[in-house]
């Protein structure tokens, strides 16, 4: 079984508005530039972090895990993060752990940064 190695790539895309964009495979073995990238971020104070899972073909626990704690880390730190995922098998993982729940997920990045960009 061939292994994709995930691709990530930070940009800031305006004033505090960060996109993390991953493709390949997130899993136990490759998740560690995915963590990587979100540690940069959680580093910012208030930064809006939107995660492009666009190009990712499989997430495990391992990875959805990841964005868990880097979820929670940028509330406490007056940020926000949000996912933006089209792949029916991410979605749905997302879906099976009730983390659809916890972290804003939408179809596209620009629907992903209107969330982040929305009052609470």
């Amino acid at each position: 079984m061939s292994v994709i190695e995930p691709v990530v790539q930070t940009e800031q895309i305006a004033e505090g508005e960060l996109l993390i964009s991953v493709s390949g495979e997130l899993d136990l073995h490759s998740v560690g530039s995915l963590q990587g990238a979100l540690d940069d971020a959680t580093e910012r104070t208030g930064e809006a972090v939107v995660v492009d899972l666009g190009e990712v073909t499989l997430i495990d626990s391992i990875a959805l895990g990841a964005l868990a704690r880097a979820s929670r880390r940028l509330r406490e730190s007056g940020g926000a993060l949000a996912v933006a995922a089209s792949n029916p098998d991410i979605v749905r993982a997302f879906e099976i752990t009730s983390l659809d729940r916890v972290i804003p997920l939408a179809v596209s990045v620009s629907e992903a940064l209107e969330r982040l960009r929305q009052p609470v």
